[in-house]
Parts: C-alpha cells; sequence; structure tokens
C-alpha cells in the first residue's frame, strides 16, 4: 500500500508540473488582456500599419519556409541515406545557424552582402539589404536547419526495405523518394513546415540587422512591435502581441492534431 501511495504521489507531482507552467503562461496573457484598453486595441487592429506588418508577415514566412522545405527535403534524404567522407562535418555545419544568436546570424549575413565579391554581386542583383529579400533570406537561413533535422529523424525511421521493394517495381532514387518516401513521413513533413512557418513568422534578430526596420517597408510583426515599442505606443505593442500569440496559437494546436494522427506502417 505504502509503494502505490508514493507512486501516485510521484504521478500527481509530474502533472502538476506542465500544469503549473501552463497556469503561468495563461496567467500572463490573460493580464495583458484585463491591461488593456478594449476600444483602442480593437481600433489598432484595422490600423494601416498593422495589416502592412502582418501581410508582409504571412508573405516572407510563406516564402521562405516554403523555400526551405524544398531545399530540406532532398539534403535531409541525403544525410539520411548516404555515408561519405566529412558527412558529420557537414551535418554540423548545417546546424551552425541553428545554435548562432539570431543578431549574430544577421550581422554576418550583412558583412557576406556588403564586404564580400559574391555578396555584393547578390545583393546588387537581388537588392538584399535593408530590403525585403533580407527578411527571406534571413528567415530562411534561421529556420532551415530545423527543418533538416526534422526531415532527416523522418526519414530515419522508415525501414529501408521499401526503397528496396519501390526499385524492384522499377522505381528510380527521385520517384521513391517522392512516390514512397514522402507520404510515409507525411506528418514530418507537416511538421516541419508548421514549426518553420512559426518560426519565421516570430523571426526578428536576423531580420532586422540585415533587412532593417522601416515602416512599411521590412515591417514584419516582430519588427512592428519593436518599433511600436520604442516609440511608447503601448496599445498598439499589445494589439501586435495579441495577434503573434493568436497565430501561434492556431499553429501549434494545428500542430497538436497532427502529431496525434500516428502513422502506422505495416
Amino acid at each position: 500500500m505504502q509503494k502505490y501511495i508514493s507512486y501516485r504521489l510521484s504521478d500527481l507531482l509530474f502533472i502538476l508540473l506542465p500544469i503549473t507552467i501552463a497556469m503561468v503562461m495563461i496567467g500572463i496573457i490573460i493580464s495583458i488582456i484585463v491591461w488593456s484598453n478594449y476600444s483602442i486595441l480593437i481600433s489598432s487592429l484595422t490600423s494601416n500599419e498593422i495589416i502592412f506588418a502582418i501581410g508582409l508577415s504571412l508573405l516572407t514566412a510563406l516564402t521562405s519556409t516554403s523555400i526551405a522545405l524544398i531545399i530540406g527535403i532532398p539534403t535531409a534524404y541525403t544525410l539520411s541515406r548516404y555515408s561519405f567522407r566529412g558527412k558529420q562535418v557537414i551535418e554540423v555545419m548545417l546546424m551552425l545557424p541553428f545554435a548562432m544568436p539570431p543578431i549574430a546570424l544577421g550581422a554576418t549575413l550583412l558583412l557576406f552582402f556588403t564586404n564580400t565579391f559574391i555578396g555584393r554581386i547578390a545583393n546588387s542583383i537581388l537588392r538584399i539589404v535593408f530590403e525585403v529579400p533580407g527578411i527571406i533570406i534571413a528567415q530562411f537561413t534561421v529556420i532551415l536547419p530545423m527543418i533538416i533535422k526534422i526531415l532527416k529523424s523522418s526519414f530515419d525511421m522508415i525501414d529501408k526495405k521499401y526503397e528496396a521493394v519501390a526499385r524492384t517495381l522499377g522505381y528510380g532514387k527521385f520517384m521513391t523518394l517522392i512516390k514512397v518516401l514522402l507520404p510515409m513521413c507525411r506528418r514530418g513533413l507537416v511538421a516541419s513546415f508548421i514549426l518553420g512557418f512559426s518560426r519565421a513568422l516570430g523571426e526578428f534578430g536576423a531580420s532586422v540587422t540585415l533587412a532593417g526596420a522601416t515602416r512599411f517597408k521590412t515591417e514584419t510583426l516582430p519588427i512592428a512591435i519593436y518599433l511600436s515599442l520604442s516609440s511608447g505606443d503601448v496599445e498598439l505593442t499589445v494589439a501586435l502581441v495579441m495577434i503573434l500569440i493568436s497565430i501561434a496559437f492556431i499553429t501549434l494546436t494545428i500542430l497538436h492534431f497532427i502529431e496525434r494522427d500516428r502513422i502506422t506502417v505495416i
């Protein structure tokens, strides 16, 4: 009986920990909502600046995430299925942006596009520095390592015998990837896209360093929060924060339901 009671108490402690953390987060959000002036908050949500920031954020986040997914799929497949000299070094270098502080990563990109021969040529063609393409490149650089990591783990969990069977049916490597592997790791694909999109939507440090913070030009939602807070416009800051929290809540809720939909491979 004593062991049973001890076991139940330990279960209770484990359950209380995530509940406590969640309640603290809910309390912080509710306190901001209660403190806010609702009339000013609602009027702020319809301002041209917020509409512009929302549109630019969605456009850049969708673009950078789509590009990262297109590049991440073959990269993750290669790392999962091939062994070659220097593979470990390549993996470390691919993950390096994930470990760097965003502002340091943005500074690195800024120096590359303004002080190197190749970078200056690219900047003269695409107009990257202090422009919208700079936001996309900064977001892409930040989220690519995460997308590669998720997709590689998804490919690693698929038994190679399915590829062998596909080869016997006449599929080449490319068609095997498209017709067999990608459908089998669709949870990883969707999860990587949602997490990448969420991270790109909230990216600030690298973006503001490379693209700057100009109203109605490079003003994404995080940059708009920075600008409004630095100018003392608290109501606009609260409105922007509520928008970002709402979008994050929706995307993470979708991800939660995707994770519940387990794929069973027989």
